[in-house]
């Protein structure tokens, strides 16, 4: 079990890896691919494709929960990270808009729209199949050290797209980062295929996917993504058009305040191992929505140690949200149908809420001029959240110690 757990969380490393390098890329990216229009219309272009993952990802959640429930998961996370190695390794055969038009976006768009499809088989099955056969004590930790492993992977990523900010044409050298898909992709495979699912002893069901449960998932998932794409994706580009602060300096301190957020999901994991995953979350809820509004209209006074501060806010909130977010799962969604459950509900409420909220936040600060309104954005999300996590019965009684 051991064993396993461990292949999971190292091909989890190299799979995030690969899915993030999008978006950090997008302001080098975006110029490239779209033809030349005003910065902030360039930028929302970039972020815009992620809309494709609307169709994709639901669709990939939909078909690999479903073969998780009726087979075991093992088998399907196999599949996943073979497929977005191939697909983000096919980013290096796009040419840019000067070369082939509107066929370069659609391209992008294409390529973006598949490796929504296999990783939405992976975000929600791998961070459940670590818990099986595990104690209530231990899900907290297990469940740090798998958002540990996908920090890692994401963290990677921060520093090879940090190196190609400071360098002097980033626009030559935007491929070589997913030149590297073929060797992390492939080894993440590869430790897969060495751990069969012998040591875990999952009852497998085939029943249809419990609808309710997913539409209250919906806003709780993407509030959980949203809190950590505000710091390390939608901050970048937001705080370089409010504030006067380079966009090589967030991205630098991008990478330090990765390094925070990996000490602080250990430290969380064991902080909160015997406290209710409920609690914690309503109580995360209404703290973002009291402080929120007050950091957003604060930003454009910021420089960038106010800035690293006012993102070290928002880590903690994530850190704190996320790590008990798989342990609830357990508690609330029934074992019959749980993969296809959280991964439909996921894959829904990460595309609406959280992958937009780049392009939702700057097209809301665009057309207002009010640096509070994406802020404010947040507030309503999280109401729907906190209503959601309230109105789901428990499935198991979990004493904790």
């Amino acid at each position: 079990m051991k064993k396993t757990r461990l292949a999971t969380c190292l091909a989890n490393i190299l799979d995030h890896f690969d899915t993030s390098l999008y978006g950090f890329l997008v302001p080098i990216l975006a110029p490239l691919f779209f033809p030349k229009n005003d910065q902030i219309i360039i930028l929302l272009q970039g972020y815009g494709i992620m809309i494709v993952g609307f169709i994709t990802r639901p669709l990939g959640a939909w078909y690999f929960s479903k073969k998780a429930d009726a087979k075991g998961p093992h088998q399907v996370l196999t599949t996943t990270v073979l497929g977005m190695t191939m697909t983000t390794l096919c980013f290096t055969l796009l040419c840019p808009y000067e070369s082939w038009g509107v066929g370069s976006a659609a391209g992008l768009c294409f390529l973006r729209g598949m490796q929504n499809f296999f990783g939405a088989g992976e975000t929600s099955i791998a961070g459940l199949y670590i818990l099986e056969n595990s104690e209530p004590s231990q899900q907290h930790p297990l469940t740090s050290i798998y958002l540990s492993s996908t920090m890692i992977g994401i963290l990677l990523a921060c520093f090879v797209s940090s190196i190609l900010f400071y360098s002097d044409m980033p626009q030559m050298y935007w491929k070589w980062p997913f030149y590297g898909s073929i060797f992390t992709g492939f080894a993440g495979w590869w430790l897969r295929r060495q751990n069969s699912l012998k040591t875990f002893h999952k009852k497998t069901f085939n029943k249809k996917s419990d609808w309710k449960t997913i539409i209250k998932l919906i806003p709780i998932t993407g509030f959980s993504y949203m809190l950590y794409s505000i710091p390390f994706v939608f901050f970048n580009s937001f705080a370089s058009l409010v504030t006067n602060i380079e966009m090589k300096d967030l991205m630098t301190s991008n990478t330090a305040l990765m390094m925070v957020d990996l000490g602080l999901l250990a430290l969380f994991g064991h902080i909160l191992r015997n406290v209710s995953a409920q609690r914690i979350l309503q109580f995360i809820l209404i703290l973002s929505m009291v402080i929120i509004p007050f950091l957003f209209l604060v930003m454009p006074q910021m420089n960038l140690m106010v800035s690293m501060f006012i993102r070290l806010i928002f880590i903690i909130l994530g850190v704190a949200f996320c790590i008990p977010l798989h342990r609830w799962y357990m508690e609330k969604i029934p074992e019959q149908n749980r993969y296809s459950t959280t991964a439909i509900g996921y894959a829904i409420g990460s595309e609406i809420f959280g992958r937009s909220f780049p392009a939702v936040g700057l097209a809301l600060w665009h057309m207002t001029q009010q640096v509070v309104m994406p802020g404010i954005y947040i507030v309503f999300l999280g109401i729907l959240a906190f209503l959601s996590i309230s109105s789901l019965p428990k499935q198991l009684k979990v004493r904790y110690k």
